[in-house]
């Protein structure tokens, strides 16, 4: 069957991205068989350093997921997920939290003229928490559904802290859910799919063939949530510097410029799950400045102890520690709850997560025994 090849006039898929370049990107086409063992089937996505693919697995006679990574020079260190897979298979550690975490089933590299493309194999998943939030009315997940999201993370992140590792990239598009049980069916629907209508595809400069993603579709697209992408994580350190987190997840001891640890990512918790009940940022903003002044308006001010230590304290706080600049409201988070549950041991759950202070705030361990992830509260 003849695919679609269109003339686009718009950018699309990576394309679009601002530092698109085709020369970083590994040629992927479908039914062309890669490292001799998987033939891709199907575009699942892309980014800034990869695209995504369904592929069928010769020697296991299964699908899995493919993803290819942009270019590396050779003589670039070992991608950081595949450094930190290989810290926690180091560990052993005998935890459940493990099935709760997204693990490479298998690696290799694309030799290519200046380097090589870096190649993550694993287990297919389903849609994102991100996709199946915006398919809820209001995009916001019932009470009983986020206690369970919630619980599930929480046991992905006890492993990982008891490992020794910090994810630092807590949210709604790195949870990926499980497939129902016919999962096969629904993955062999999908490369169907494909093969009766080919994606359009589209060559841009140098010759390199952008794919539209298809789409996983069924019926109960809430699995079991799983914590993906290690790319960004960190391990081996009781305590580390520099900037990391998107900003609406950002705590703030990395706003400022402290040492953090991984109580970054119980922070990150607390705004995931206030995103998937409310349908909106917490502290939502597109900047460091009023990110912090939105904390401060509903947590109140930060404790000096606290910012005495922050290297860029004058950027923020006067000698008084006072917020440099105009005076900010003070508004009670209750006000901005709605809906039924204990609203009081809601918070209680949200501030164990958003202390100023790092060190006091629970840790993921301390947190599965909160009585309000109870399913009668």
């Amino acid at each position: 069957m003849l695919h679609s090849s269109m003339l686009f006039s718009r950018k699309i898929e990576e394309e679009s991205l601002s530092r698109f370049n085709a020369l970083r990107y590994y040629p992927v086409h479908i039914g062309e068989q890669i490292h001799n063992r998987y033939t891709p089937a199907a575009k699942l996505g892309y980014g800034g350093y990869s695209t995504v693919w369904l592929c069928h697995d010769t020697l296991e006679s299964s699908y899995k997921t493919l993803k290819v990574g942009t270019l590396r020079k050779e003589n670039d260190k070992s991608p950081n997920e595949i450094m930190v897979s290989k810290y926690l298979k180091s560990k052993s550690l005998d935890h459940n939290g493990r099935y709760c975490v997204r693990r490479t089933c298998d690696y290799f590299e694309i030799e290519a003229p200046n380097g090589y493309h870096p190649c993550f194999v694993y287990e297919p998943l389903g849609n994102s928490l991100l996709e199946y939030v915006e398919l809820q009315p209001e995009k916001v997940v019932n009470l009983p559904q986020v206690k369970w999201i919630t619980t599930y993370l929480l046991h992905a992140l006890d492993y990982l802290h008891q490992s020794g590792v910090v994810h630092t990239d807590v949210k709604l598009n790195n949870v990926l859910c499980t497939l129902p049980e016919n999962g096969n069916e629904i993955l062999q629907g999908l490369v169907d799919n494909e093969s009766q209508n080919p994606s359009p595809r589209k060559v841009v400069d140098d010759g390199y063939t952008i794919y539209e993603s298809k789409k996983l579709s069924y019926d109960n697209p809430l699995g079991f949530p799983i914590l993906c992408d290690l790319g960004m994580g960190v391990y081996g350190k009781e305590k580390y510097t520099g900037v990391v987190q998107p900003i609406p997840y950002r705590a703030p001891e990395v706003i400022l410029r402290m040492r953090w640890d991984s109580s970054i990512d119980i922070w990150n918790l607390g705004v995931l799950v206030w995103e998937l009940l409310c349908g909106e940022f917490l502290f939502g903003h597109d900047n460091e400045r009023d990110t912090l002044s939105t904390m401060i308006s509903y947590l109140g001010p930060p404790p000096e102890r606290f910012i005495d230590v922050s290297p860029v304290r004058s950027t923020y706080f006067d000698d008084r520690g006072s917020w440099n600049g105009f005076v900010i409201e003070s508004i009670p988070l209750k006000e901005r709850l709605e809906g039924t549950g204990d609203i009081d041991l809601f918070l209680d759950f949200l501030m164990s997560t958003l202390d100023w202070e790092p060190g006091r705030r629970k840790s993921a361990a301390q947190l599965l025994h909160h009585p309000w992830l109870s399913p009668d509260s």
